[in-house]
């Protein structure tokens, strides 16, 4: 359940609940990545695909999916650093608390419908 606050002065009080419910899991363990949900808030009829799962000790959370940066002769844009790729946000939140919300709220439909979706199998990553 996302709780969000409306950005309407008239309705400024009012607190929106938002159902978030998995769809689908596709499992792919690679480094803190766990798999990719498609999920569905009901109330607004949204399917949103893709959505990242990551776990890192006791820490979980989701992440909306995002581009790759691209240059201008059309190559993927890499850190210099660590040569990993560069990604562009496609959606974000317009604040910490509702992106918090949601990823809790992804977190557990997906382990609602997976319960062992974060866990890492023998002989994987």
């Amino acid at each position: 359940m996302i709780l969000a606050r409306s950005s309407c002065p008239a309705t400024a009080r009012v607190v929106h609940k938002f159902t978030v419910s998995c769809r689908e899991f596709k499992p792919v363990v690679r480094n803190t990545l766990r798999g990719f949900a498609d999920i569905r808030i009901a109330e607004m009829r949204l399917d949103i695909k893709d959505v990242a799962i990551y776990a890192k000790g006791e820490s979980r959370w989701a992440a909306l999916a995002a581009n790759p940066m691209i240059d201008r002769t059309g190559v993927v844009i890499r850190d210099a650093t660590t040569g990993k790729i560069q990604y562009a946000n496609i959606f974000e939140f317009t604040d910490r608390a509702t992106r918090d919300a949601f990823s809790r709220a992804v977190i557990a439909a997906v382990l609602e419908l997976v319960p062992d979706a974060l866990e890492v199998k023998e002989g994987a990553a």
